[in-house]
């Protein structure tokens, strides 16, 4: 019974990062998963990882505990945003690419989150996320979390948010986000402004073509034409995000450990 109290606080430690992870976590946050198989796997991990835990000190289960419990929270919170970015740079660049086409306004709702997002930014995140499942990086994303126990262990009270290290690490992952975002619709967008352009000649040389009614099915045609094409591109792409994901998280959680 009283190796049950010992170790009974670590372990709901443990359970609150893991939960917390997967409030944010990419697919695993998405609102269509029940909140029960999220607490059943959350805790089932928490089983596995509290086997092989570095603790060095008992941890008391007083007014400070809370403390140790807003810390996993957020270590949790912090790790699973950090991925999850990655994922929002494909919706980022959908908005580009719809912005282009002129499906700006034809918006769906996002499954993760119940939000509108842009029809192209749903549809290459589906993609993502089926290609991020065949590369089994749900796999790595859970040994990730796992692996932050030896690197920000449960035992210290406060891990180092306010630090230069995480500061610069998110700033990192924001500019790879948006480079990321750009990255991909680069080719959809600079190719539909080559179409807006020839367009606008053509209007200025014919006056009597009807620009209005001829363009917008022209450059939705061009878009979907071009999605197809670039495909290839987006799954290389995506291999390099997928990347930056996992070197983000490693960094941020020696950021969050106190390493340089």
């Amino acid at each position: 019974m009283n190796l049950f109290l010992m170790y009974l606080p670590v372990f709901l430690l443990v359970f609150v990062r893991m939960s917390a992870f997967f409030v944010t976590a990419p697919f695993f946050s998405i609102r269509g998963v029940p909140n029960q198989f999220k607490i059943a796997l959350a805790f089932i991990i928490a089983v596995i990882s509290f086997q092989s835990l570095p603790i060095q000190g008992e941890i008391p289960m007083d007014l400070t505990f809370i403390l140790y419990v807003m810390k996993e929270a957020l270590v949790g919170v912090i790790l699973g945003y950090i991925c999850e970015m990655m994922f929002i740079a494909i919706q980022v660049a959908g908005g580009l690419m719809d912005m282009q086409m002129g499906l700006a306004m034809a918006n769906v709702i996002d499954p993760k989150t119940g939000a509108y997002i842009p029809v192209t930014g749903n549809f290459k995140n589906i993609l993502a996320v089926l290609y991020f499942f065949s590369i089994d990086g749900h796999h790595m994303l859970i040994r990730g979390v796992i692996s932050s126990y030896q690197v920000i262990p449960v035992d210290i009270m406060w891990a180092a948010f306010g630090s230069e290290n995480v500061m610069m690490t998110a700033v990192k992952t924001f500019q790879t986000m948006f480079t990321s975002a750009f990255m991909i619709a680069a080719p959809i967008v600079v190719a539909l402004f080559l179409v807006d352009l020839s367009l606008g000649i053509i209007a200025k040389s014919v006056p009597q073509f009807n620009i209005f009614v001829v363009g917008l099915p022209i450059k939705l045609l061009a878009g979907f034409l071009l999605l197809i094409v670039v495909m290839p591109a987006f799954l290389l792409t995506l291999n390099g995000l997928f990347g930056n994901m996992f070197r983000a998280l490693a960094e941020m959680m020696k950021s969050l450990g106190g390493s340089p």
